[in-house]
């Protein structure tokens, strides 16, 4: 997929993305990545890396999501 040009894959957001386009509905997602693909970091990581960065980046969403509320 790296040779697509594709640089993240998710796990989530589908059908719902596929779905509010038919019905056109604006539709945004918000996600970490908190992992890199198999072959693609520098070893093993753990579940406590993955709630680590997690932890990390989600100050960023809430600060995002409350910008967003704010702007009405």
């Amino acid at each position: 997929m790296a040779r697509d040009g594709c640089d993240v894959v998710g796990m989530t957001g589908m059908p719902e993305a596929g779905l509010a386009r038919e019905l056109r509905l604006p539709y945004a997602s918000i996600c970490l990545s908190v992992n890199r693909a198999a072959g693609r970091g520098g070893g093993p990581i753990s579940e406590a890396d993955i709630a680590e960065v997690a932890r990390r980046g989600m100050v960023h969403v809430e600060r995002l999501i409350e910008r967003f509320v704010a702007l009405g």
